[in-house]
Protein backbone atom coordinates (compact mmCIF):
# COMPACT_ATOMS: atom_id res chain seq x y z
CA UNK A 1 0.00 0.00 0.00
CA UNK A 2 2.71 2.52 0.90
CA UNK A 3 4.43 2.00 -2.31
CA UNK A 4 1.09 2.95 -4.31
CA UNK A 5 0.79 6.15 -2.72
CA UNK A 6 4.54 7.06 -3.35
CA UNK A 7 3.98 5.52 -7.01
CA UNK A 8 0.60 7.63 -7.12
CA UNK A 9 2.89 10.73 -5.65
CA UNK A 10 5.60 10.30 -7.95
CA UNK A 11 3.66 10.10 -10.77
CA UNK A 12 1.46 13.43 -10.14
CA UNK A 13 4.37 15.20 -8.50
CA UNK A 14 6.74 15.08 -10.76
CA UNK A 15 5.03 16.55 -13.92
CA UNK A 16 3.73 19.21 -11.44
CA UNK A 17 7.11 20.42 -10.55
CA UNK A 18 8.50 20.78 -13.81
CA UNK A 19 5.21 22.75 -15.08
CA UNK A 20 6.06 24.90 -11.57
CA UNK A 21 9.52 25.32 -13.12
CA UNK A 22 8.97 26.17 -16.64
CA UNK A 23 6.09 29.24 -15.30
CA UNK A 24 8.74 30.17 -13.21
CA UNK A 25 11.66 30.01 -15.21
CA UNK A 26 9.65 31.75 -18.16
CA UNK A 27 7.61 34.11 -16.27
CA UNK A 28 10.49 36.59 -17.14
CA UNK A 29 14.16 36.94 -17.67
CA UNK A 30 16.87 36.38 -14.65
CA UNK A 31 19.60 36.63 -16.33
CA UNK A 32 20.26 33.28 -16.55
CA UNK A 33 22.39 31.33 -19.06
CA UNK A 34 20.28 28.61 -19.07
CA UNK A 35 16.59 27.78 -19.18
CA UNK A 36 13.89 29.67 -20.84
CA UNK A 37 15.77 32.66 -21.37
CA UNK A 38 19.64 31.16 -21.81
CA UNK A 39 20.03 31.50 -25.18
CA UNK A 40 18.69 34.97 -25.65
CA UNK A 41 21.05 35.75 -22.40
CA UNK A 42 24.14 34.05 -23.69
CA UNK A 43 23.85 35.69 -27.22
CA UNK A 44 23.26 39.33 -25.55
CA UNK A 45 26.45 38.61 -22.88
CA UNK A 46 28.51 37.49 -26.24
CA UNK A 47 27.38 40.44 -28.07
CA UNK A 48 27.68 43.36 -25.03
CA UNK A 49 31.34 42.19 -24.47
CA UNK A 50 32.54 43.32 -28.29
CA UNK A 51 34.29 46.19 -27.65
CA UNK A 52 32.72 49.55 -29.88
CA UNK A 53 29.08 47.77 -29.32
CA UNK A 54 26.37 49.15 -27.62
CA UNK A 55 23.20 47.24 -27.29
CA UNK A 56 20.29 49.58 -27.41
CA UNK A 57 17.61 47.20 -26.90
CA UNK A 58 16.60 43.70 -27.35
CA UNK A 59 13.75 41.69 -28.04
CA UNK A 60 12.03 38.00 -28.18
CA UNK A 61 9.25 36.19 -29.47
CA UNK A 62 8.11 34.38 -26.82
CA UNK A 63 6.11 31.00 -27.02
CA UNK A 64 6.23 27.71 -25.32
CA UNK A 65 9.68 28.05 -25.95
CA UNK A 66 11.90 30.98 -27.08
CA UNK A 67 11.60 31.63 -30.69
CA UNK A 68 13.71 34.22 -32.73
CA UNK A 69 14.87 37.45 -30.98
CA UNK A 70 17.20 40.52 -31.95
CA UNK A 71 19.05 43.31 -30.82
CA UNK A 72 19.32 46.82 -31.14
CA UNK A 73 22.62 47.81 -31.63
CA UNK A 74 25.18 51.07 -32.01
CA UNK A 75 28.65 50.40 -33.68
CA UNK A 76 30.90 53.57 -34.71
CA UNK A 77 27.66 55.38 -34.39
CA UNK A 78 25.68 53.53 -37.12
CA UNK A 79 22.51 51.41 -35.74
CA UNK A 80 22.59 47.93 -36.49
CA UNK A 81 19.39 45.35 -35.89
CA UNK A 82 20.69 41.23 -35.30
CA UNK A 83 18.08 39.13 -35.27
CA UNK A 84 18.94 35.40 -34.33
CA UNK A 85 16.54 32.67 -35.93
CA UNK A 86 14.71 29.40 -33.96
CA UNK A 87 17.39 27.42 -35.84
CA UNK A 88 20.40 29.85 -35.85
CA UNK A 89 23.61 28.29 -35.40
CA UNK A 90 24.59 30.84 -33.07
CA UNK A 91 22.17 29.86 -30.18
CA UNK A 92 24.22 26.93 -29.74
CA UNK A 93 28.02 28.33 -29.95
CA UNK A 94 30.33 28.58 -26.98
CA UNK A 95 30.90 31.88 -25.84
CA UNK A 96 34.12 32.74 -28.02
CA UNK A 97 32.33 31.21 -31.19
CA UNK A 98 29.57 33.52 -30.76
CA UNK A 99 31.56 36.02 -30.46
CA UNK A 100 32.90 35.76 -33.22
CA UNK A 101 30.39 35.15 -35.56
CA UNK A 102 28.47 38.30 -33.77
CA UNK A 103 31.59 40.35 -35.18
CA UNK A 104 31.33 38.83 -38.38
CA UNK A 105 27.66 39.48 -38.66
CA UNK A 106 28.20 43.33 -37.70
CA UNK A 107 30.70 43.25 -39.94
CA UNK A 108 28.36 42.84 -42.70
CA UNK A 109 25.84 44.96 -41.53
CA UNK A 110 28.01 47.67 -41.75
CA UNK A 111 29.05 46.79 -45.04
CA UNK A 112 25.61 46.34 -46.29
CA UNK A 113 24.66 49.86 -44.72
CA UNK A 114 27.55 51.55 -46.42
CA UNK A 115 26.56 50.13 -49.71
CA UNK A 116 23.09 51.12 -49.34
CA UNK A 117 23.74 54.68 -49.27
Amino acid sequence: MKLLIVSVLVVFAIPAVLIAWYKWDSARNRGSTFGYYGEYNRTSNALASIPGVTVRQGWCNRDISLEEFGFSIVVAGQPIELGVGETDSIRSMGREAAVAALKERIRAELASSTTNR
